[in-house]
C-alpha cells in the first residue's frame, strides 16, 4: 500500500530534521583543541546550543600556588571530558553569615569555565560573563548560558575565580615575593587569566576572539569596571556592559596590610609566615579568615597594587587612562533599599529624627547635611526615614559609582548607554522593589529556573518573557556591533551628558530624564573623603 502525498513528505521531512539534529549533536561531541588539549562536549538537554562545562583555564591555586598569580594549566593527553562542572570555589553559605561545615561542591581547585555556543556553524560574537556575590560567593554554573547563546547566536563563556580570604588577601610578604610588586588581586588576576585563554582558544569553539564583551553583575560589575581600568586587560575584549557595579571602590593596600594580624591570629600562624599560611586547611582559612558581609562592608577587595591597579576606576576614566571600548551600564530601581531593614535605628527612626540619622550615619557637618536634606527630602519617600536611608545607600554605593564611571567614558565616547531597571512585578515587588540582582533572571531568561521558580505569579509572566526578550536583544546586540539598538526593539538613546536619558527596562521600555546628575554630584565629593562610606552606612549603632 502506497502512502499518501502528504504522510509521505511529512514523514521525510521529520526524518530529515532527526538527522539534522543527530549531526549538530555529534558535533557537540566532536573534541576540540585547547592550549593544554582535547575537551570533550556534549549537546545541550533543552536548547540548540553546545556545551563545555568544567574546562580548566589555568593550574590549580593550591599548595605553594595558594595567594600567587594563576599558573598555566599543564598538558593533558587524550580527549578530557567536559561535562560537568567543575567545583566552585571555597566560600561561605548564605553570604557569609555562617561558618561552613565542609566542602562539599567546592574547592581551591575551582579555577574553571564554561562554554556555551549555538548548535550550528558559524563565527559568532563571544559574551565574558563575570559573577556577583561581593567578592565572596558565586560561580559560573549559577546562570543559563545556553539560552542566552541560543537567542542571540553568541558564544557564552562563565567563569569562576577566587574569593574572599583566597582571591583578595594582601600582605607586604606576599608582596615581596611576587615578581610584580602585586598582592591582593589573586581573583582579579583569575579574570584576567580567562580572559587570555578565550583570547587564545575561544576560535576552536566558533567565536570571534576579535569581538569579546566583558559583561558581569555587582560584583561581577565591578570587576568590569576594573578591568576597563587595568593594563593588563588592554586588548583583551572589545566592549563592556555593567550591571549594578561601582567604579569608584578599590582599595588602598595600607589598611589591608594593617588588618592582616588580627586575621592571621586566628589561623594560629604569625602574619610574616607564608609558609605556615599555605598549610592552613581550606575550611579553617574559609571559617576563621574570612570576611562577611553583616557589618564589616567589604574587607576583602580588589587593591591598587600598581601593577592590575594603579588608582580606581573612575579617577582612570576621567584621566582617559583606561581601556576605551564601547559601554553600557546601569543599576535597579531599588538596588540597596531593603538594607536599611538590617539596621534598627534606621527601621524605627521617627521623622523628626531623620536629621540626626543622617549626620550620625554619615558623619556629615551642618553644611552637607543641609544639602543632603534637600536632595532626598523626606516627603518624597512617604515621611519614612527609612524609605529615604534606602535610596541614599543605593545611591551611594551603586548608582552613582555606576553613572558617574559610565559619564566619564561618555564625556570622551559616543557609543555610551545607560539604563534603570524598574521592573517590580515579583512575588517580593511590594516590599522589595526592583532590588539587587533583580534584573540577571531577565539577562539569561531564566525566571522558570532555580530559585527564580516561585518568584514571578503567573499572570504577570508573558509581560515579564517580553521583557527578557527585549533585554536579551539588548545585551546581545550591543555584544555584536557596539550598540544595542535593533530591529523591533524600543529606540535607546546613547548617553548625552548635556541632556542624559536612561533607558528605563520595565514593562515599558522607553527612555526619560535620568535625574541623577545633582544627587551623584553630592556622593562624587563625598566619597573621595569617605571611602568606606557603604561600611559605616551598614555598621550598628555600638552599644554604650
Amino acid at each position: 500500500m502506497r502512502l499518501p502525498r502528504i504522510i509521505f513528505v511529512s514523514a521525510l521531512a521529520l526524518s530529515l530534521t532527526f538527522s539534522l539534529l543527530s549531526v549538530a549533536a555529534d558535533t557537540c561531541s566532536e573534541p576540540v583543541s585547547t592550549s593544554s588539549g582535547l575537551v570533550q562536549g556534549q549537546s545541550s538537554t533543552d536548547t540548540a546550543t553546545c556545551a563545555w562545562l568544567g574546562i580548566p583555564y589555568a593550574a590549580p591555586p593550591v599548595g605553594e600556588l595558594r595567594w600567587k598569580a594563576p599558573q598555566p594549566m599543564p598538558a593533558w593527553t587524550g580527549a578530557r571530558p567536559a561535562l560537568a562542572f567543575g567545583p566552585q570555589c571555597v566560600q561561605k553559605p548564605m553570604m557569609g553569615f555562617k561558618d561552613a561545615k565542609n566542602l562539599k561542591g567546592m574547592s581551591e581547585d575551582c579555577l574553571y569555565l564554561n562554554v556555551f555556543r549555538p548548535q550550528k556553524s558559524g563565527k559568532f560574537p563571544v559574551m565574558f560573563w563575570i559573577h556577583g556575590g561581593g567578592l565572596m560567593f558565586g560561580s559560573g554554573q549559577s546562570y543559563r548560558g545556553d539560552r542566552l547563546a541560543e537567542f542571540g547566536d553568541v558564544v557564552l563563556v562563565t567563569i569562576n575565580y577566587r574569593l574572599n580570604v583566597f582571591g583578595f588577601l594582601a600582605t607586604p610578604e606576599l608582596r615581596a615575593e611576587d615578581p610584580h610588586q602585586s598582592t591582593g588581586n589573586y581573583g582579579a588576576l583569575d579574570q584576567i587569566a580567562a580572559l587570555r585563554w578565550v583570547h587564545d582558544n575561544i576560535a576552536n569553539f566558533g567565536g570571534d576572539p576579535a569581538n569579546v564583551t566583558i559583561f558581569g553583575e555587582s560584583a561581577g560589575g565591578y570587576s568590569v569596571c576594573t578591568l576597563l581600568a587595568s593594563p593588563l586587560a588592554t586588548g583583551l575584549f572589545q566592549r563592556a556592559i555593567m550591571e549594578s557595579g561601582n567604579c569608584a571602590g578599590s582599595t588602598e593596600l595600607e589598611p589591608s596590610f594593617a588588618a592582616v594580624p588580627a586575621v592571621t591570629a586566628k589561623l594560629d600562624c604569625a602574619a610574616q609566615d607564608l609558609q605556615c599560611l599555605r598549610a592552613v586547611p581550606a575550611l579553617k582559612l574559609l571559617n576563621r579568615g574570612s570576611g562577611s558581609l553583616t557589618n564589616a562592608g567589604y574587607p576583602y577587595n580588589h587593591h591598587l597594587d600598581g601593577y592590575f591597579l594603579s588608582a580606581n576606576a573612575l579617577s582612570l576614566f576621567r584621566a582617559g587612562n583606561y581601556n576605551g571600548v564601547p559601554f553600557l551600564a546601569g543599576t535597579n530601581h531599588d538596588e540597596a533599599d531593603a538594607l536599611a531593614f538590617l539596621i534598627t535605628e534606621v527601621r524605627k527612626a521617627k521623622p523628626d529624627q531623620y536629621r540626626s540619622l543622617l549626620q550620625t550615619k554619615l558623619d556629615l557637618s551642618d553644611p552637607e547635611t543641609d544639602k543632603l536634606l534637600a536632595l532626598y527630602p523626606l516627603d518624597q519617600f512617604g515621611n519614612q526615614p527609612r524609605k529615604a536611608f534606602g535610596r541614599i545607600i543605593s545611591d551611594a554605593a551603586m548608582n552613582c559609582p555606576t553613572y558617574l564611571g559610565l559619564a566619564a567614558v561618555a564625556a570622551q565616547r559616543p557609543d555610551t548607554y545607560y539604563y534603570r531597571f524598574d521592573y517590580n512585578q515579583t512575588r517580593l515587588g511590594k516590599h522589595l522593589g526592583a532590588l539587587h540582582s533583580f534584573e540577571v533572571p531577565f539577562v539569561f531568561n531564566q525566571m522558570d529556573w532555580g530559585a527564580n521558580k516561585n518568584l514571578y505569579p503567573r499572570k504577570k509572566l508573558p509581560a515579564a518573557r517580553e521583557l527578557s526578550k527585549t533585554m536579551m536583544g539588548y545585551w546581545t546586540n550591543f555584544a555584536k556591533t557596539g550598540n544595542p539598538n535593533g530591529s523591533g526593539l524600543p529606540e535607546w538613546p546613547a548617553l548625552k551628558l548635556e541632556n542624559p536619558q536612561v533607558q528605563v527596562l520595565d514593562v515599558s521600555v522607553r527612555p526619560e530624564p535620568a535625574g541623577v546628575v545633582e544627587r551623584c554630584g553630592f556622593w562624587d565629593e563625598y566619597l573621595k573623603s569617605h571611602p568606606q562610606l557603604t561600611e559605616s552606612m551598614l555598621k550598628p549603632k555600638e552599644k554604650k
